[in-house]
């Protein structure tokens, strides 16, 4: 059998309503960008590819290396860049995937988002490699994207204390942010957009334009159609930063943070007694006082 890695960022033969409104849609590189292919072969087969340009009707092998995954597995993978202004399309087996285009112009993608994806190692669950001995394996996938104003919430993980006059004590608080990336711009995106966005972020890095984010919680793609018997659609998930920027004075977390530990100390109990947080003490002591 020969496969196409699971996350290539290149569709090949996405499922489409024969009866609906023609997608109108081609995906766009910038010529620096690095288009990252990898097919999947079992032992005995070789798996081959040809590159098309779609403007000039003109055909040319792909130049792959190899990687041997296992005993019966070998990948063939290859980079595409640095191609001329056109478009392109990649065919193997008898599958072309859809269109692409790549432009060196970075004013007509001002538009678009780069996103760069790949994983801590070779462990995931797709059919792909993401390190050939020390060196890391990245794909980028170019899309109509950004992140609005209106798509930030203000996020905080704390924990209270409430007294016996009912006052409350903040025992610690952390906050943090989470974004909406939203996907397409008025005429919006294919499906398989959002199919495709949900799998990458699954892996441990997920970029976009060089920021590292990962999936907020278990939120996942929302699709919504642009218009009635339209195959295109306006994709958004809720993400946030990898990493937060609030560490606390000199980098370290105050006393009564998240990160302390929160306990118990209680000395000669007697009858009657309750327990009150105790600052100095990081911990609930015994007390007979309100």
């Amino acid at each position: 059998m020969i496969k196409i890695g699971d996350i290539c960022p290149l569709f090949f033969s996405p499922v489409k309503d024969r009866y609906a409104i023609d997608i109108d849609y081609i995906q766009r590189f910038h010529t620096a960008d690095r288009i990252l292919i990898q097919i999947f072969a079992d032992d005995g087969e070789i798996a081959s590819a040809s590159l098309n340009n779609l403007v000039k009707g003109t055909s040319s092998n792909i130049q792959f290396q190899t990687y041997e995954v296992n005993a019966s597995i070998t990948m063939y993978y290859a980079t595409l860049t640095s191609l001329p202004d056109s478009v392109y399309s990649v065919t193997f087996e008898s599958k072309e995937s859809e269109p692409f285009e790549i432009c060196s112009d970075s004013n007509i993608l001002k538009e678009t988002t780069l996103i760069r994806y790949s994983h801590k190692d070779n462990n995931s669950a797709f059919d792909n490699i993401f390190w050939i001995g020390d060196n890391q394996q990245v794909f980028e996938w170019r899309i109509e994207a950004g992140f609005k104003p209106a798509g930030y919430a203000a996020k905080i993980d704390n924990e209270q204390y409430r007294n016996q006059r009912q006052e409350i004590e903040e025992l610690y608080a952390v906050p943090y942010d989470s974004y909406v990336l939203t996907v397409g711009n008025s005429w919006g995106v294919p499906y398989w957009y959002g199919r495709h966005l949900n799998r990458i972020l699954c892996v441990s890095m997920f970029e976009v334009n060089g920021e590292k984010y990962v999936r907020s919680e278990n939120s996942v793609p929302e699709i919504s159609q642009v218009m009635e018997d339209s195959q295109m659609f306006f994709v958004s998930i809720a993400l946030e930063p990898q990493e937060n920027s609030i560490a606390g004075v000199g980098g370290a977390p105050e006393q009564a943070s998240s990160a302390s530990i929160v306990g118990f100390v209680v000395n000669n109990p007697k009858e009657g007694e309750m327990l009150k947080y105790k600052e100095s003490e990081a911990a609930f002591i015994n007390t007979s006082r309100i």
